[in-house]
């Protein structure tokens, strides 16, 4: 999300930029909050608080590509059931269960209650 910029906004720039996908946000499914601290480098630690707000779309236009230059490995379509096979990030997870549950909170909880990590 670039400083000032809208979150619709940044979610339509960011899946074109990263699949090259045109989309149309159709509903917020939930947020994610994660809290680290990465060890020190340089005589200091990083302490580090992400919200990842989690939308879903629908395709409006474009062409599926990988991201050229970017943090993005690679975009592709994978059938749901297939899913546990891939190698991936937890964020994938997070976002099928928000996803699938369509929590009124917008939030995961984990087994033990908590919200999910």
């Amino acid at each position: 999300m670039e400083h000032g910029e809208d979150p619709y906004d940044t979610v339509v720039r960011e899946v074109e930029e990263e699949t090259g996908y045109l989309v149309e946000p159709t509903g917020l499914l939930g947020i994610d909050s994660s809290h680290r601290v990465f060890p020190a480098r340089f005589g200091r630690s990083v302490d580090h608080h992400g919200v990842r707000l989690v939308y879903e779309a629908r395709i409006t236009g474009g062409e599926l590509r990988y991201e050229a230059n970017g943090s993005t490995d690679m975009a592709a379509w994978h059938p749901l059931d297939r899913v546990p096979e891939l190698t991936r990030i937890s964020m994938v997870d997070k976002g099928l269960s928000l996803w699938r549950e369509r929590p009124a909170t917008g939030r995961i909880r984990a087994a033990d209650g908590q919200p999910g990590k």
